[in-house]
């Protein structure tokens, strides 16, 4: 059998031809299949169903407790130092506790070495007027992270964070379609489309690579 190896003029735009290649595809890797935005200051509501709570992260050195605000009525939920603990409230529960689908679920922290509590949602709530909270919607639930000193710390919003399942970032509206939250601060998701242009780069240069 013959073999037949690119003439040394062919073999830049060979190289060329595999490097466009493999960015493409690594771009294709790295992509997510779905990114919502990060909401500072955003709300989460009750989505129907058992509520439950993961403590996926902790960095701080401060004890607290995530809680639940129903009316004038404060529920512990979970200890934020106790990652990899999950926590379900059924629907009896919740409707228990005074809440019904569509409600916000107004959860906070309250942190046990300096008495402070700062609730997720409007900085406008909190005694220092800042967001003590980030929610981030997913396939797979939407995330909580909480900044947990006056005043705004370092502002890192990953002292404790927590996976909520049964929720949504959008408040139902009665007679039509959910709107979105109003406290979007990020902007920045790679464009599939870029992914597209490569792919028709690289046709491109195979095309010229067989009439050389």
């Amino acid at each position: 059998m013959n073999m037949h190896w690119p003439r040394l003029g062919r073999t830049p735009r060979l190289a060329l031809l595999f490097f466009v290649g493999f960015l493409a595809l690594g771009l294709t890797l790295t992509l997510p299949a779905t990114a919502l935005p990060i909401l500072f200051g955003g709300q989460v509501y009750y989505d129907g169903g058992d509520l439950t709570v993961d403590v996926l992260y902790n960095d701080t050195v401060y004890d607290q407790v995530l809680q639940l605000w129903s009316g004038t009525t404060v529920f512990d939920i979970a200890d934020g130092g106790k990652t990899g603990t999950s926590i379900t409230l059924t629907q009896e529960q919740l409707a228990g506790m005074g809440i019904a689908v569509g409600d916000e679920l107004q959860f906070g922290i309250h942190v046990l070495n300096t008495s402070h509590s700062f609730l997720a949602g409007p900085g406008s709530r909190n005694a220092d007027g800042i967001d003590h909270a980030y929610v981030r919607g997913s396939r797979s639930g939407v995330y909580l992270g909480f900044e947990d000193l006056y005043g705004g710390g370092d502002r890192d919003y990953n002292d404790t964070i927590y996976r909520l399942t049964g929720v949504t970032t959008s408040p139902r509206v009665a007679g039509g379609p959910t709107t979105a939250p109003s406290s979007d601060r990020t902007s920045s998701v790679p464009e599939p489309g870029i992914v597209g242009l490569l792919l028709v780069g690289i046709g491109f240069l195979g095309y010229r690579y067989r009439k050389v």
